[in-house]
């Protein structure tokens, strides 16, 4: 049956076969043959609802032909109307019986022939007896190797690996790190901060349209420090979010800095570090600061954070209600992701927080609470609020989910309560994945902010999806195998790629892994010259070291590779911002309470820089509005790219899943003796016949009479010839050969063994254990006996068949795996019939197979299922080589053949 649907896209396609030939087509469903390599065309049984439904595929369909013994094929047509309802020999009626007679009387000429064909336990050794293998080499190369060795072609790109010795001490990496690989994959730690403001350094005077502003400035640490012949300062982090503090004006800047040197001398310190001034990088920039905030914070003496405005509708504040204004803004606050890790990484046990309001607060509110504080400001009343640690996540957070995980890593970094590497990052991307990044500069800006927590740091690749920097943050990290673990979850359609929720109900830490991440994504040569040439930048810029041995910025000229135009102003502190507003029109942006936050919270992602200015020079110069500028895109976190976003996979054990037809496969029972007679019985039944018949044509009587009865007795041999036959394919199996059969749709179980054996006798189950979500078992004789059931008896499993009948491409249908090795069959969902499993690791006693459909365009496997299967199955699979692997297949868009 010819597909029937056919792929829009006609370009012609080439890919290598494990021997390297070339095959060549166009765009449509193909499988590896099991016994040539060759890429062919993919064809699949259905059942008869299946293959007559209004749904229709992409691929061939076939009906499911009885590959059974011919003997046993014939003598079960005898008992064919009885078998069909089980009715045991003695209730048969006198109908039954006669029909019985009947049948055998009109097959026993054929039986004479067919008892030659007898032979129990037939089929061929296959493999060594092992599953088929998978026939598959993958010749392309991931873009990010585990072995740094493996990303070189030719020995001339080692020659790209840059020397950490010749850092300056003090930001080199420690010796242990001192290796090429750590300077090429890594980003690499800072331990002190660029630049500092000061609380004794007077502010610069800018007058504009007759009004006073003052603007603060950040002094360079190493120029500091080698001036004062003294080492770096305890300092205060202030942390903020551009969405509670605009600092689009000189007053808003004003003010924030207001609360800053307000929190720097309550501490009792004489500087402070904040974004907004302290980045060395100009602000169009992406800087790698910006993913080492993290490093800041942990060198920093303590760390307060600025609010900004209480929401003018709230008169009161009341620190036993939960809608406290306060609380209200610090949770905004914490929904981003850069100012997340801040909150983790902090030092105390305490959170200080700084906010304006124009209310006057209740003598009984500060009565109550001695943690709060107030104070006279030009901008209105600076208010403290010092909250436990460990009481943010129930009181500031609106979910159960979320208090629940953010308190855990706060235990964790608190070091009341220890988590696993494994739980740490696990628990890490749950509650960084439910925040938001605000504006986007990079796809992966999620993992990068992540990796701020954990130990290692890959370096930032702009050419990286979310998927693969994370991928390579896991590699990077020691972190019990985190992506190798993911790998063998069964998600719901629903859920995004980085939620480690699983179907079967098992954690990560269930799962052992049993092979290895060598490599993620596909090689790109442009995207490999940019980030080569981004990180040269990054390199160059933070790392350049001049005659006086102190490490300086240095600005280079814009990157033919870059994504945007690229702009060099001087340095951030020598060159304060200015906008055109008076004192009296301060702004805060006040959320209401709670409300998603739409922007990150530092500068130089998305402040909205329009003007420039020297605050000795009155004339402005004009910079681009952020209106005219080039639009930065947007990244979807939870999305993935099917062609990129793949990893290269090593260590797995595979079997080839045949879907186009079933064989007998080779069995072996105990060689009964009341067998081994009827076999003999029928096999030189010939022989009696052939005596019987000459001696009866004889004309004596005692000569004939003899001959007589032994032709009646081989005729008696030759009419019970179905029932011997029936008796001698009867009996248990101790092995079988091993092979995986599938089909699209739902049969009974007892028609599936029908199918491949010839009869239904009773030694085919239905899989057991959570074998798929849609396995079904009960427990029989007081609870001493797991049973399989048949998986429609659930009212929900049979409902998805019906409508699996109509199943179009990029629908989810139902199929069944045969597995013959343990007797069992397995109906699961999916949307592809997958042509290969893949062992990955074990959970519960069970090994963790991924189901998988073959895209032969790009070799890639796509992950279309998870299965559960008995461990036993591992002794009769072979390893298959590095495997290219794909989380999500994407849609191809196919059309119906009647309307082309």
């Amino acid at each position: 049956m010819t597909p029937t649907h056919k792929y829009t896209q006609l370009t012609r396609h080439k890919s290598r076969d494990v021997f390297g030939r070339t095959y060549s087509d166009v765009y449509s469903d193909c499988t590896i043959s099991y016994n040539s390599g060759r890429f062919i065309k993919l064809k699949v049984q259905a059942t008869d609802d299946v293959r007559n439904g209004k749904g229709g595929s992409t691929w061939k369909r076939k009906q499911i032909k009885n590959v059974g013994p011919t003997p046993l094929k014939v003598s079960n047509w005898v008992f064919g109307h009885v078998d069909d309802v089980n009715k045991p020999i003695k209730e048969y009626s006198f109908g039954d019986i006669a029909q019985v007679i009947g049948r055998t009387l009109a097959i026993t000429p054929l039986m004479l022939f067919l008892n030659f064909a007898v032979r129990p336990g037939g089929g061929e050794v296959r493999n060594g007896g092992n599953y088929d293998a998978v026939p598959y080499r993958y010749f392309g190369r991931p873009k990010t190797s585990r072995n740094p060795l493996d990303n070189s072609i030719h020995q001339g790109e080692i020659q790209f690996q840059k020397t950490v010795t010749e850092r300056p001490a003090i930001f080199a990496a420690p010796p242990s790190e001192k290796t090429s690989r750590a300077v090429s994959e890594r980003t690499e730690r800072i331990l002190l901060p660029r630049r500092l403001c000061w609380l004794d350094t007077k502010p610069q005077v800018v007058v504009q349209d007759g009004e006073e502003y003052q603007v603060y400035q950040s002094t360079d640490v190493k120029q500091w420090m080698k001036q004062n012949a003294k080492h770096c300062p305890e300092y205060l982090f202030v942390a903020w979010r551009v969405s509670q503090l605009q600092t689009e004006t000189p007053q808003d800047k004003e003010a924030l800095h207001e609360l800053a040197r307000r929190a720097t001398k309550e501490a009792g310190l004489s500087c402070y570090w904040i974004s907004d001034n302290c980045f060395t990088a100009p602000e169009e920039e992406l800087s790698l600061d910006v993913w080492r905030m993290s490093d800041i914070v942990r060198g920093s003496s303590g760390m307060a954070i600025a609010l900004g405005r209480l929401p003018d509708e709230d008169n009161s504040v009341d620190m036993n209600s939960d809608k406290d204004p306060c609380y209200a803004l610090l949770s905004s606050w914490s929904q981003s992701i850069w100012t997340f890790p801040e909150l983790l990484l902090s030092k105390g046990s305490t959170i200080t927080c700084y906010y304006f309001s124009d209310h006057e607060e209740e003598p009984s509110a500060k009565a109550s609470d001695p943690f709060r504080d107030s104070s006279a400001s030009p901008y209105g009343t600076i208010r403290k609020q010092i909250i436990p640690k460990n009481q943010f996540a129930a009181r500031c957070l609106e979910t159960s989910r979320d208090r629940y995980q953010v308190r855990r890593l706060i235990d964790h970094y608190s070091g009341n309560l220890k988590l696993s590497d494994l739980e740490l990052t696990t628990v890490a991307l749950e509650c960084f994945s439910s925040r938001q990044a605000g504006t986007q500069y990079l796809p992966g800006d999620y993992s990068y902010a992540l990796m701020g927590l954990l130990g290692r740091r890959p370096s930032v690749h702009r050419s990286d999806s979310a998927f693969l920097a994370f991928a390579r943050l896991s590699l990077e990290n020691y972190n019990n195998r985190l992506f190798e673990r993911m790998l063998c979850l069964l998600q719901h359609e629903e859920q995004v790629w980085y939620d480690t929720t699983d179907v079967y109900g098992a954690r990560l830490w269930d799962i052992e892994p049993s092979v290895q991440v060598a490599g993620i994504g596909v090689y790109n040569e442009q995207e490999a010259e940019m980030d080569a040439v981004n990180e040269r930048e990054f390199d160059q810029e933070f790392f350049h070291r001049d005659d006086d041995g102190v490490t300086s910025e240095k600005v280079l000229p814009p990157s033919p590779l870059s994504h945007s135009k690229r702009q060099y102003p001087p340095s951030v502190a020598s060159q304060p911002r200015t906008h055109l507003a008076s004192r009296s029109q301060v702004s805060f942006q006040s959320q209401a309470p709670l409300s998603p936050p739409t922007s990150i919270s530092h500068p130089a992602y998305n402040s909205p820089i329009q003007k420039s200015w020297s605050p000795t020079v009155t004339e402005m110069t004009e910079l681009p509005s952020p209106s005219t500028q080039q639009q930065k895109p947007k990244y979807s976190h939870a999305q993935l790219n099917p062609e990129t976003d793949t990893i290269i996979l090593d260590g797995c054990l595979a079997a080839t899943v045949h879907w186009s037809e079933f064989c007998t496969p080779l069995t072996t029972s105990y060689p009964a003796l009341f067998r081994r007679i009827l076999k003999w019985l029928l096999r030189v039944n010939i022989i009696p016949l052939i005596v019987g018949t000459i001696l009866a044509l004889i004309p004596s009587p005692l000569v004939s009479g003899f001959g007589a009865f032994i032709l009646a007795y081989s005729l008696s041999i030759l009419v019970a010839s179905p029932f011997i036959i029936r008796i001698l394919y009867g009996g248990k199996f101790w092995g079988v050969q091993p092979f995986f059969f599938g089909f699209e749709g739902y049969m009974p179980i007892g028609e599936i063994e029908r199918k491949i054996w010839g009869a239904n006798m009773g030694r085919l189950k239905w899989s057991w254990y959570a074998s798929s979500p849609l396995a079904v078992h009960k427990i029989e004789e007081e609870g001493r006996y797991i049973v399989s059931e048949d998986p429609t008896v659930v009212e929900e499993t049979r409902r998805m068949v019906e409508e699996a009948k109509n199943a179009g491409p990029g629908d989810l249908r139902v199929f069944t795996l045969v597995d013959t090795y343990s007797m069992t069959a397995t109906l699961f969902q999916a949307r592809r019939p997958p042509q290969a499993l893949l062992i990955c690791g074990s959970e519960g006693g069970m090994q963790r197979a991924l189901g998988c459909s073959f895209e032969w365009t790009t070799q890639t496997f796509y992950k279309e299922t998870v299965l559960r299967l008995e461990t036993r199955v591992l002794d009769k699979m072979d390893r298959i080589r590095r495997v290219r692997l794909g989380v999500k297949r994407g849609h191809m868009e196919a059309t119906h053949r009647a309307s082309l």
